[in-house]
């Protein structure tokens, strides 16, 4: 349960699990449309998600149940987290490390590149939930 909601919140999406992926996503989109501060900084192996081709990564049996449940897909939240202007990060060791290429991002996203320090500095006083 999530306390303090007064808080600004940064989100760190690590898990390539793309259920978690959706409800990193979820989570932000909902935290922002209550007029809260969220920041998303994407690592580890959830950077396949912010390619350009990350459905390749995408579990399609997911697509399939959120439709069936009218719940919006990865590709729906990335553009309502962009009309909520929800600021996006990704972990430059993470996309060298598993080699995506920076110039083939999703181009949905105003996403920028930032070490781990970095935003940890950043975001000291925030919330941090860790997905």
């Amino acid at each position: 349960m999530i306390k303090n909601l007064e808080s600004n919140f940064l989100i760190i999406i690590f898990s390539e699990d793309s259920y978690k992926f959706h409800y990193a996503l979820s989570l932000a989109s909902s935290l922002k449309a209550i007029d809260k501060q969220v920041t998303i900084f994407v690592t580890g192996y959830a950077c396949n998600y912010i390619s350009a081709d990350w459905e390749k990564s995408y579990n399609k049996n997911l697509n399939n149940r959120l439709k069936k449940k009218k719940m919006p897909s990865i590709k729906e939240l990335f553009s309502y987290c962009k009309d909520l202007k929800i600021k996006f990060y990704y972990c430059t060791t993470a996309m060298d490390f598993l080699e995506v290429d920076t110039l083939n991002l999703n181009k949905c996203l105003n996403i920028k590149p930032i070490g781990m320090y970095s935003i940890l500095s950043l975001h000291k006083e925030d919330k941090i939930i860790f997905i």
